[in-house]
């Protein structure tokens, strides 16, 4: 019933539903269009169960990756706490070429992977660092940023801060590496030129 509710008044072809075979002896996922035509062949496994624009799924080589419905990589999550980055305001963290950038839920890449280390959004802005490299604690799991780097702020429109203010009701001020001076309003979206 909750598939039903779900799937009510979307046209056959704007999402694939998940089966799972096992003649293997390994259950692995694939996905059908809505008339039962095998689109994607089984060969996930931790996939979801149906797959609109994008799925991350764990591939054959024990890899996150977001596929589309013609079974591309698009690109490849984050990994945090052992998975595939959460979605933050409407974004998460995607690496491509060591870096890392931000995606939609569709898999659209909205901020390009410049940087070597980003934060999740928050209040419309995430911290970003440039340079440097993570240096693991004795227990192998916790880590700090070290070494030269260069840090600031990026909205979800890429535009980069080197210092913002604290939000308060009006906003927060943000300046940019070419002395420019901005306010911003709560999503981090440039509302107003200060200088």
């Amino acid at each position: 019933m909750l598939f039903l509710t779900m799937a009510c008044g979307q046209k056959s072809k704007d999402y694939l539903i998940a089966y799972v075979d096992a003649t293997t002896g390994e259950e692995l996922t694939g996905y059908k269009n809505t008339d039962g035509e095998i689109i994607i062949k089984s060969k996930y496994t931790n996939a979801p169960d149906t797959l609109f624009k994008m799925a991350i799924v764990l591939n054959s080589n024990s890899e996150f990756v977001c596929i589309d419905r013609s079974d591309k990589i698009i690109l490849k999550p984050f990994i945090y706490d052992n998975g595939p980055d959460y979605l933050e305001e409407g974004l998460f963290r995607f690496i491509e070429n060591d870096k890392i950038g931000f995606a939609n839920s569709d898999g659209q890449k909205i901020v390009k992977a410049n940087y070597d280390f980003a934060t999740p959004f928050k209040d419309g802005l995430s911290e970003y660092t440039l340079g440097g490299h993570r240096e693991y604690e004795k227990d192998g799991e916790h880590w700090s940023w070290t070494g030269s780097y260069e840090t600031g702020f990026i909205n979800k429109n890429g535009q980069e801060f080197v210092k913002v203010s604290e939000l308060n009701d009006a906003g927060r001020e943000g300046w940019t590496k070419d002395k420019k001076h901005f306010l911003l309003n709560k999503n981090g979206e440039v509302v107003k030129t200060l200088n």
